[in-house]
Formats: C-alpha cells, sequence, structure tokens
C-alpha cells in the first residue's frame, strides 16, 4: 500500500510515505515507471537511461522476488519450506538464506521484538497469508501453543550451501515485516547497476531515494497522520539516499466487543500490540533495515521504542494516539535533520 501526493501522482494512503512534489506532472527529464507487485503498487522516478527497458527488467525482478519470498504463493521458497516438518537442513535460494540471517540478527538484537517465526501466531489470530473472513480470538492455550511452534532461536540459517533448518515442527516463518523492503533495495540496485544513479524506488508505501531530481533538488517523502483526513500531511522529509518504511496499526485490524485487535503481533506475548503507538516511521542505510525496525519499534511501544531509537542512534518518527482522534508525534535518534524546509 502506498501514498503519493496529488501534487505529483493522485493516489493517497493515510499514513503511509509519499512522494512529494511541486510540480503536476514529472519533467520530460525524469523517467516514470509504474505497476503492481506483491498484492500492492509500486511507482519508480529516475533521472536518465531513457533508451533502456528498465520497466521489463524491473517487473521480471519483482516477479522472480516473489517466487522465492512470497508467503502467499504454495510454490515460492518459504512456502515450501514451511509446508514440510522435517528437522533437517532445507535447500533454498542463496537471497533467502541471507535475508533469514538478517532477521535472526534483528530479532537478537531486539530481544524477540523482532522474529520471523511468528507464523504459526499470525495464522492463529487469522492474519495475513492465514487471513480468515472470520476472525476469533484464540484461548491462552492455543497462543501457548503458537508460540512453542516459533522463537526465532528455533531457526537454523547457513550459506554455503544455503539452507534453512527447523528446530521444532510446525514452525511457520513469515517474511511479511521485512521482504518488502528488500524488494525496494533490489530494485535500487538493479537501476544502480543499468547506470542511473538518480532515483525514487517505493513500493508498497517503502521508500528509497538516491542523488537528486533535475535541477539538484532533494527527493521529498510526505508522511501523513494515521486515520487522518485525506491528505492531511504531518511533515516533509528528505530522505537523501537512505530508505524509509513505516509500520502502523490501522492498516489490517479487526474488533471484538468494542476492542479493536491489529496485525500487528507482539512475538514475545503472542497477543497484538496494546499500547498508544500509531505509526513508525524509520529511516536507515537500506530499505531491509528501515522496514525491519519499524515493525521492531511498533512492538515495542513508545518507551521501549524511544530507549532503542537512541540507542542505535537511529532517525526515527514516532506518532501515538492521544485520546479517541488526536495525535502526538516526536523524533527520535536525529530525524530531525530529514525534515525538508
Amino acid at each position: 500500500m502506498r501514498c503519493i501526493l496529488t501534487s505529483l501522482l493522485s493516489v493517497l494512503l493515510l499514513g503511509a510515505p509519499c512522494v512529494y512534489g511541486s510540480s503536476p506532472m514529472p519533467t520530460a527529464a525524469v523517467q516514470v515507471m509504474e505497476g503492481r507487485a506483491q498484492g500492492t503498487t509500486y511507482n519508480i522516478r529516475y533521472l536518465g537511461a531513457p533508451g533502456k527497458d528498465l520497466h521489463a527488467q524491473v517487473d521480471q525482478l519483482l516477479k522472480d522476488f516473489d517466487k522465492v519470498f512470497s508467503n502467499y504463493r504454495p510454490d515460492s521458497d518459504i512456502s515450501r519450506f514451511n509446508a514440510q516438518d522435517s528437522l533437517e537442513w532445507f535447500p533454498v535460494a542463496t537471497e533467502l538464506a541471507e535475508l533469514v540471517q538478517f532477521s535472526l540478527d534483528v530479532s537478537k538484537k531486539s530481544e524477540g521484538a523482532f522474529d520471523i517465526t511468528i507464523g504459526a501466531l499470525i495464522k492463529e489470530w487469522g492474519f495475513g497469508p492465514w487471513k480468515t473472513k472470520q476472525h476469533v480470538i484464540p484461548s491462552q492455550s492455543a497462543i501457548d501453543a503458537a508460540k512453542a511452534r516459533g522463537g526465532w532461536q528455533n531457526l537454523d540459517v547457513r550459506l554455503k550451501p544455503p539452507a534453512l533448518r527447523k528446530k521444532v515442527t510446525g514452525l511457520l516463518v513469515d517474511l511479511s515485516g521485512v521482504a518488502q523492503g528488500h524488494a525496494v533495495d533490489r530494485v535500487a540496485q538493479l537501476l544502480l547497476s543499468q547506470g542511473v544513479n538518480s532515483f525514487m524506488v517505493e513500493l508498497g508505501g517503502e521508500v528509497i531515494t538516491r542523488g537528486q531530481k533535475e535541477g539538484g533538488q532533494d527527493w521529498r517523502i510526505a508522511i501523513e497522520a494515521p486515520q487522518a483526513e485525506r491528505g492531511e500531511v504531518v511533515l516533509v522529509i528528505a530522505p537523501r539516499g537512505q530508505g524509509l518504511a513505516t509500520s502502523g496499526d490501522y492498516r489490517a485490524y479487526f474488533e471484538e466487543k468494542g476492542k479493536r485487535y491489529s496485525h500487528i503481533i507482539d512475538p514475545r506475548r503472542g497477543r497484538p500490540i496494546e499500547h498508544k503507538l500509531a505509526s513508525v516511521s524509520v529511516l536507515a542505510k537500506t530499505c531491509t533495515d528501515a522496514d525491519a525496525y519499524a515493525k521492531v519499534f511498533m512492538v515495542l511501544g513508545p518507551e521501549e521504542a524511544e530507549r532503542l531509537a537512541e540507542r542505535l542512534k537511529m532517525p526515527v518518527f514516532l506518532i501515538s494516539h492521544q485520546g479517541a482522534k488526536d495525535f502526538t508525534s516526536k523524533n527520535l535518534g536525529g530525524f530531525e535533520r530529514y525534515i525538508a524546509p
């Protein structure tokens, strides 16, 4: 899901990062690519390489990406790994082993707030690729059983030869917390390999930029308030070559007896988050990092997120609920340095 302000495009999504510009249409020097992938849309703006068919290459890259990482494709590497209960090494693509290794490192650094082995819990709550039409709040015993079928310490990875191994049967890996950001990085690498050094890549609301627009202007991204009126911008930032990802509690949820249950599950508790944090926007060297840590901070909540952001010196923008309709915001880790004038 994405949001591009009408000053540049005419697509809106509350709470997501948005490409922000001053002209109503791209100039002739700016090349434009748009399409669909991973159940959402992508948007690419770049300077240079007008004679190359980059659109076809991007589409193929994203199709190949899904064949490895998508939890929604039964024939993908990750789905085939999930479907078998063997505790032996299972061969996978190198790029999958590398992303799993990265994810386990984030799990360790976040003390379990980020955990790609959360699939059994997501399934129990009826979200993600295991989404159910009718949500039922699971019992504590069902939650405990799902937690026992997961845990990042129960997943092994090796790079040579690339393979994954379960330590418990029934373990399900869910990559939704990091794969989309990683796909953005892969597209960025493709553009760089083709000599394109100034671009903005956006996929489902995750963004990375390189270089500047025509005229030496920074690429600018608008962040909207969650659940705000259409087009209400909280602030506009210039990522300056970094990845940007936003995670929020408003994109998927169900309500039961007046209580909202978010799709964001705290793997440590096995339950949806319940704190006041509404959304988190993270700037990082790669969109993979930004995507993963946006989920980390969203799970931790405002107080723990603030401590971790300052410890990691990671630029983070928090929006928290204040009452039924109001919000407060806070810059952490030097995020204010990227706010556009």
